[in-house]
């Protein structure tokens, strides 16, 4: 497994008691006492190489000492009523309408409710009614396997809002699908994308590996990860999109989390209020009024995200260090690939038109050895301010006199557009002052 920054974390160890029989197996009190938040027993123990049983009796007194108990390990759930739950479900669906039980749960465990699933279905029927399927709703989750928790991180960044001049980038840790990162650009930028790597770094850590697209905006991330983490390693790896399909799954669920939404709002203000998106002075308006609120949406469903119940390693594993032998990674072109993914036709198809052939190509003659021939670009760059520093404070002042800027109910926004406009037109014509 590829060595991560700081030293592993030994989470539990056999001791020998001179009695016969196996040694007593210890497990780490500070460990157990966030894996419990996290899982139970039985998805703890295949992580640590114990029984269940194990992991259920071995529990932390007063002192931090661990002691054999036999009671749940289940944390205490929210003490709420029926009406004040279904006002959170309710906020939740207005933010995130897609969300179904498993990530409205994950959204309210990440605000600090713990409520079980029953009583989240129960709400959920209350609030918005049976949908047509109501169950197994995500499309299928094919295996994926590398060494370890940081030792293949994934880049990308997500276009279905280019029209308007706005683009996401997200990193994923390829083992838990843990999102490291996620922020909401007005550009396309190669520093942007460092920005948000360096910041990862701070909160998890660096990353040994990285695997991103074609993209001229990646090229300052590669650079740094080569020389941080060495040439020749493959400490960058760069693949077309469809070879980058760990996080072209996560793209498809923002896109039904909160991507959609935004993209339905925006053609909305296109066919009856008004917007026009080759018009510099709309775009900059647009994202002068709304690229904030894009971001707290994508940090609140990035939140949701990280809490909710997903199959496979989760949780756990941004902290968990399992001792194993370092990986050999024979081709290093393969490593990371998920090729299975391309069975799944919804994914594709999301991929497909959120990544569209028609790119300029382009080569760069300083790029290091391991760094492509040929490179895409997608261009965003953001409009300048179309107003003086006083004209851009009277708008705002009329705003906030005049409209509620905070409320995320988009009937509310889409009535923010249409004053802004208004305001900015009478701005131009010096009619306001």
């Amino acid at each position: 497994m590829d060595p991560p920054d700081a030293a592993p974390l030994t989470v539990a160890h056999r001791v020998r008691t001179g009695r016969r029989g196996r040694p007593r197996v210890e497990i780490d009190p500070q460990f157990l006492s966030a894996a419990l938040d996290l899982r139970g027993p039985t998805g703890i123990a295949p992580e640590i190489g114990v029984s269940a049983r194990t992991v259920r009796r071995s529990r932390t007194n007063e002192q931090g000492q661990v002691e054999v108990v036999h009671t749940s390990t289940a944390p205490p759930v929210s003490v709420i009523s029926d009406a004040d739950l279904d006002q959170l479900v309710a906020s939740t669906l207005e933010v995130f309408p897609q969300f179904g039980r498993r990530m409205i749960r994950g959204h309210l465990k990440s605000q600090g409710y713990r409520i079980p699933r029953d009583r989240i279905t129960a709400s959920y029927l209350r609030v918005h009614g049976a949908p047509a399927i109501f169950g197994d709703r995500q499309i299928s989750r094919k295996k994926y396997r590398v060494p370890g928790p940081m030792s293949l991180a994934h880049l990308d960044g997500q276009h279905g809002l280019i029209r308007y001049k706005i683009v996401i980038h997200c990193i994923i840790d390829g083992y838990s699908r843990f999102i490291l990162g996620i922020r909401v650009h007005n550009n396309n930028r190669g520093a942007s994308v460092l920005r948000l790597l360096l910041d990862v770094i701070t909160l998890h850590g660096c990353p040994s590996r990285m695997r991103g697209d074609h993209g001229v905006e990646n090229i300052e991330v590669a650079v740094y990860m080569e020389e941080v983490k060495g040439p020749g390693r493959g400490s960058f790896i760069w693949g077309r999109s469809v070879h980058n399909t760990r996080i072209e799954r996560l793209w498809y669920d923002v896109t039904h989390g909160f991507g959609k939404k935004w993209k339905v709002f925006f053609l909305d203000l296109e066919t009856n209020h008004g917007l026009n998106p080759t018009r510099p002075g709309h775009i900059w308006l647009l994202r002068h009024l709304f690229l904030a609120s894009i971001n707290r949406d994508a940090q609140d469903w990035a939140e949701a995200w990280n809490s909710h119940q997903l199959t496979g390693p989760r949780g756990i594993s941004s902290f968990l260090a399992v001792e194993e032998e370092e990986e050999e990674i024979e081709d290093i072109n393969e490593y990371g690939i998920d090729s299975e993914a391309n069975e799944e036709p919804e994914l594709i198809a999301h991929l497909l038109e959120n990544n569209p052939d028609e790119r300029t190509n382009n080569t760069d003659p300083f790029a290091s050895s391991s760094t492509p021939a040929n490179l895409s670009e997608v261009l965003c760059e953001p409009p300048g301010c179309p107003f003086t520093p006083i004209q851009l404070q009277l708008l705002d002042e009329h705003l906030n006199s005049s409209v509620d800027l905070f409320s995320r109910n988009m009937n509310v926004r889409r009535l923010v557009w249409i004053e802004a406009l208004q305001i900015a037109q009478g701005i131009q014509a010096g009619n306001l002052r």
